[in-house]
């Protein structure tokens, strides 16, 4: 299959629902023509800041001298940036090339009724990005669970470590309405004598699933904070200047991601390579604080340009912007431009909520999805401001400019990607680029 008919092959199975059960591509990994553990995996669950901790974790490990994959979602503007190595996303002609091969394979095993149907868009890509790693020899690959963890692709293989960054509601609709059902789902991934890394609070509600859960599969359970002064952090310039105690091993490091919070996704990332380290995996302190220091992710509080300022957010649910609107006012920016979109099945409520206050002007927009809400349906929650509907975002942008206000793009990270390619000048990737080619 040539690169040219990827997209429409793409397109055509992100039009199916998703079948949440590990059973079909189980069976494909099966028949996969190489062991899939000639790689070491890491697998990172959570509701927010799972993609920032993966690429934490992967910044790490490469800053070691591994090569290391990384698998992540959703992208901002290329598919091809969910499949990564060595920094680098995969290029058109080892994306077609990995596509082709989990086609033919899946084509054979319907052919001899193996499986009944084929994997669905987020599988596929998951299989394409094993083909990659293991062809390319990959030593590491980060996994960034998609949906949920019990039943999500990325828990067909067995990692070194698995990863829960937080719990918070989100995606209600699939992982149930309450904490409890939802960390249970996302405690899925634990795996017996699997060292389980949690994030979450141990005399939390969710932490005490996730415990309850660790002691069922006989996962030993690595609190991140195990105690009150577990992480300090300092505004030091540009970055976090960040002092960690991993319980009984001390870290320093300095992260230059923007946002208090991502001092947090990086200390899960520090306690992940300290429990690798207790496995025996050689990871230098020195690594560790070069990973943390040199790792850039797109669409994460990220400043495009600064006449007038532009920022992008991928915040996608109430936990995501409260995040944000915590940046905001530690950086005393106030009375912001805000171009906001959601899906229809988030929490938007709660998310207009927090924002309507610190926005002087809101031009409502819709994420180029097809579960998109219509922005019409929020105008009743930005009453008191400058609020219009603007479904064209090059538009939307450009209104926004005018009112030379500091202009803030969140609400869902399908908007923050298009947005992004917007300010780019139509470009996919501008200032900060997504490497690759």
């Amino acid at each position: 299959m040539h690169y040219a008919a990827i997209g429409e092959y793409l397109e055509k199975l992100q039009g199916e629902n998703s079948k949440l059960s590990l059973h079909t591509i189980g069976l494909i990994i099966a028949h996969l023509p190489f062991p899939v553990e000639s790689v070491k995996y890491v697998q990172v669950a959570g509701t927010n800041g799972k993609g920032s901790t993966s690429h934490f974790i992967a910044a790490i490990l490469r800053s070691a001298g591994w090569r290391v994959g990384l698998f992540t979602s959703p992208h901002l503007q290329d598919v091809r940036e969910r499949i990564c190595l060595n920094g680098r996303m995969i290029t058109q002609k080892h994306f077609a090339r990995a596509i082709t091969v989990v086609d033919g394979i899946v084509r054979g095993l319907l052919r001899r009724r193996v499986i009944a149907q084929g994997p669905t868009f987020f599988e596929t890509l998951f299989l394409a990005a094993l083909v990659h790693f293991c062809r390319s020899r990959a030593d590491w690959a980060v996994l960034e669970v998609g949906l949920g963890g019990r039943l999500d692709a990325t828990s067909t293989v067995v990692p070194e470590v698995a990863v829960i960054t937080n719990i918070a509601k989100d995606h209600t609709q699939i992982l149930g309405k309450t904490l409890a059902a939802i960390a249970r789902e996302k405690a899925g991934v634990c795996k017996k004598n699997v060292p389980l890394v949690s994030g979450c609070p141990h005399s939390s509600f969710a932490g005490r699933v996730i415990a309850r859960e660790a002691r069922r599969k006989k996962s030993p359970l690595h609190l991140v904070f195990a105690g009150a002064q577990s992480l300090r952090c300092e505004k030091n310039g540009p970055s976090y200047l960040c002092h960690y105690d991993a319980g009984g091993h001390r870290y320093e490091f300095q992260v230059y991601l923007k946002g208090r919070h991502q001092t947090v996704n990086a200390a899960v990332a520090v306690k992940t390579a300290d429990v690798l380290q207790g496995l025996g995996w050689k990871i230098p302190t020195a690594a560790i604080r070069r990973g943390i220091r040199a790792m850039f992710i797109p669409g994460r509080l990220e400043l495009l340009s600064k006449r007038p300022p532009v920022i992008i957010d991928g915040s996608h649910n109430s936990d995501g912007v409260r995040v944000l609107t915590d940046f905001l006012r530690e950086e005393n920016i106030q009375a912001v431009t805000l171009i906001f979109g959601v899906l229809g099945d988030k929490h938007y409520r709660g998310m207009a909520r927090q924002l309507a206050p610190l926005a002087a002007n809101v031009i409502l927009s819709a994420p180029p999805n097809p579960r998109a809400l219509p922005p019409e349906k929020l105008l009743p929650f930005f009453k008191g401001t400058n609020c219009r509907v603007e479904r064209d975002l090059a538009k939307a942008l450009a209104i926004a400019k005018k009112l030379k206000r500091t202009i803030i793009v969140c609400g869902s990270l399908y908007l923050a990607g298009a947005l992004r390619t917007v300010a780019c000048g139509g470009k996919k990737y501008g200032r900060q680029k997504i490497k690759g080619n």
